[in-house]
């Protein structure tokens, strides 16, 4: 991963940066349960009893019913950002589109749409189904039942693609232990198998939402005291036991009194990011609600230290032209429809999924919206992009409302930012006069501030509308592909009168370049050691161009140190991805240091090259934090019995909880249990007799600090 220098930035009011700076502990920290590995999602039964719409379920809500409670709230007339200017771009036409999963696939209403690109493949699930495609749109798996696959989910999914790892992330709640499932790749392919969590929370989690972040899978959701959790991302990644999990109050927030309580984390776009980068929680604040004076959002730091626990800041406001977020109390619904007088429900005071964080050379951005009323049963989506340099203060950069003066509502968007600073919007588009469609637009980061540019453009019209509840959505999405460019998004609409259906479809505002190839990710090393003094790096190259390319160089460094230049002979197709594994090995093997791994692709002619590299930190760490070395009267590993073997770790502090692994010369686990310690040392016993005569690697950890000897294990 490459890291941007952090530059300092002053200007922000003292009163407001001091009170941002005010830190807070956490207010719960616990673990997560490691439920084991899953078999391979592609032979998980496919669901072939289809439900009929009449069928579905409708999902209950207990919502808060209510007027608006300041009828003074600003603004008094229209929207002052509402778009007149008209769109002076071509409409750019979707580069895929294609049907996702139906209502005879799920059995629920509403779908809540969930979906992520990765460099070979599109994840989408609703409740309660999963199904992966290709990135044409062929079908690889499914429909699945994801509750069954990631033991008992309920709903509310959640899909997302970690750049950082290549690894594919899915969730949904479980009512019965008030709890969250999730599932995290144990490898690149979304089809094959993933290890699988559990985090008990103190009340229901309704309306998860997650961001990937550097340090941590970042979750916000609608619950009792309101709490924000960041997860111990490192050690799901790589199946271990008891992830931490810990959670923060949003110091100074004031919940909206007449949906669910929303706050969205950013979530990282590409690669880069700051040094020592806090992650961050935005929610917005409406003046119609009782002790907010101004309409603004409101801003968290999560500083993210899983050794001596995370802080959170106070808030930052960052102060929003005028908006009306409350539509009608829920459950009479807000959208009309043609021919019928149920309307359904667009969502108020509730920031869209997902808010998206990028970094650029200059600058970061965060790119959010939400839907806004402009009268009557007419809704837009007021959307903004927030700036700021390395870790710094955040400012709006630009704001505007997007809607066109046609009558017709849009909301349940998402957004997101390309490399170069381009900013996409994707929504649902309804009213009286037409049934509801899927739209998109977007501007170009040269555009004159606060307008969309390019002409609306339809995914799909539906054919029917929806007559029997009013829950609609209840959230869209919108990923980038690898390629920094390609926005893909999902949403639901109609293909007949209460028949809903999810759709996929991708399209991109940045024309590809011919010769344009780059690294990734890696795939050796893995994310956990122990390391040895001959690692082999195998890494992942993607082709952006638009020709196929072979016989281009491949670069190897090692603390900025060149150590390999190598050759790829195979041919690389447009818009695909391979392998290449260097001959030449690294020595990652010193314990306690951290070692910054980089491949590069070095093209000839390459016509992008900010997409060539990427980089990864790789660290030895040993278990203990006085000594800087093993010796035999602190770590003893020696046979009890035939090829059964003791560990013991002498020691008087405390490092809590103690694990062992014990793994082949391979880096495959062939073990794993707990250690028990008696205040003196840490033991425990493993039997080998199944295994062959051989070196082994046995393993401590107590999930931060780490401790490895190679046994000759052998009769």
């Amino acid at each position: 991963m490459k890291k941007l220098f952090t530059l300092l930035v002053i200007g922000l009011l003292f009163t407001t940066l001091n009170y941002a700076q005010t830190q807070f502990p956490p207010v719960s920290i616990g673990e997560g349960i490691y439920l084991g590995e899953t078999g391979a999602l592609r032979d998980f039964p496919t669901m072939t009893e289809l439900i009929s719409a009449e069928d579905a379920i409708i999902v209950p809500i207990n919502r808060r019913i209510t007027g608006k409670m300041n009828p003074n709230a600003l603004p008094l007339g229209p929207d002052p950002l509402i778009q007149t200017e008209p769109t002076f771009r071509d409409s750019m036409n979707p580069l895929v589109n294609f049907n996702g999963l139906s209502v005879a696939e799920s059995g629920f209403i509403p779908p809540d749409p969930t979906g992520a690109v990765g460099p070979d493949h599109y994840v989408v699930a609703v409740n309660i189904a999963i199904k992966i495609f290709d990135k044409t749109g062929t079908l690889l798996v499914g429909p699945s039942n994801l509750g069954a696959f990631i033991g008992g989910g309920n709903g509310d999914p959640i899909i997302m693609y970690d750049r950082l790892a290549d690894r594919f992330f899915l969730s949904q709640f479980r009512i019965s232990t008030n709890s969250l499932l999730i599932g995290v790749s144990t490898t690149s392919d979304p089809t094959g198998s993933y290890h699988l969590y559990n985090f008990p929370l103190n009340s229901f989690p309704d309306y998860p939402h997650y961001a990937i972040w550097p340090e941590a899978y970042i979750l916000t959701a609608n619950k009792s005291a309101q709490v924000t959790y960041v997860l111990e991302r490192d050690v799901m990644l790589v199946g271990g036991s008891n992830p931490g999990i810990q959670g923060f109050f949003l110091q100074g927030v004031i919940r909206n009194p007449a949906d669910v309580f929303s706050p969205e984390p950013a979530h990282l776009l590409g690669e880069q990011y700051p040094d020592d980068v806090p992650g961050y929680i935005v929610y917005l604040q409406d003046d119609a609600w009782s002790g907010v004076a101004t309409d603004h959002l409101k801003i968290w730091e999560i500083n993210i230290d899983w050794v001596n626990n995370h802080s959170i800041s106070g808030n930052v406001q960052i102060a929003l032209s005028p908006f009306d977020s409350f539509f009608f109390p829920f459950g009479s619904g807000d959208v009309s429809q043609p021919g019928t007088s149920q309307r359904y429900d667009n969502l108020g005071g509730i920031i869209s999924y997902m808010v998206n964080y990028r970094s650029f050379p200059s600058h970061n951005s965060m790119v959010i919206n939400f839907n806004t009323d402009l009268g009557s049963t007419t809704s837009g989506v007021r959307w903004m992009e927030l700036r700021n340099t390395g870790t710094g203060p955040w400012s709006l950069y630009q704001e505007g409302t997007w809607t066109i003066a046609d009558g017709q509502g849009r909301f349940m968007a998402s957004n997101s930012i390309d490399e170069e600073g381009n900013i996409a919007l994707a929504y649902n588009v309804g009213s009286s006069t037409l049934r509801t469609a899927i739209r998109y637009t977007g501007r170009l980061e040269t555009d004159p501030l606060g307008q969309m540019t390019f002409t609306e453009t339809s995914f799909i019209e539906s054919n029917g509308i929806q007559t029997n509840t009013n829950r609609f959505g209840d959230y869209a999405q919108m990923t980038l592909d690898i390629d920094n460019r390609t926005f893909w998004h999902t949403s639901e609409y109609f293909s007949s009168t209460n028949f809903w259906w999810t759709r996929i479809a991708s399209f991109k505002f940045i024309a590809d370049n011919t010769n344009d190839v780059g690294v990734f990710n890696f795939v050796t090393p893995g994310f956990e050691g122990p390391y040895t003094n001959a690692e082999t790096v195998e890494v992942n190259l993607f082709n952006y161009g638009t020709a196929s390319q072979s016989n281009f160089s491949v670069e190897l460094r090692v603390d900025g140190a060149l150590v390999a230049t190598e050759t790829y002979t195979g041919t690389l197709a447009p818009d695909s991805s391979d392998t290449f594994t260097f001959t030449q090995t690294i020595d990652l093997s010193n314990p306690g240091q951290t070692y910054t791994v980089e491949a590069k692709t070095a093209l000839g002619g390459d016509e992008y090259t900010q997409n060539d590299e990427f980089e990864r930190d790789y660290s030895f760490e040993i278990l203990g934090t006085i000594d800087t070395s093993f010796s035999d009267t602190q770590l003893l590993i020696y046979p009890i019995s035939n090829k059964v073997y003791e560990i013991n770790y002498s020691t008087t502090v405390d490092y809590g909880d103690v694990r062992y692994r014990v793994l082949n010369i391979l880096g495959q686990e062939i073990a794993r249990g707990d250690m028990s310690n008696n205040g003196l040392s840490y033991k425990a016993t493993v039997d080998m007799t199944a295994q062959s005569n051989g070196v082994y690697i046995f393993e401590l950890t107590n999930g931060t600090l780490r401790a490895a000897k190679k046994i000759l294990v052998r009769e």
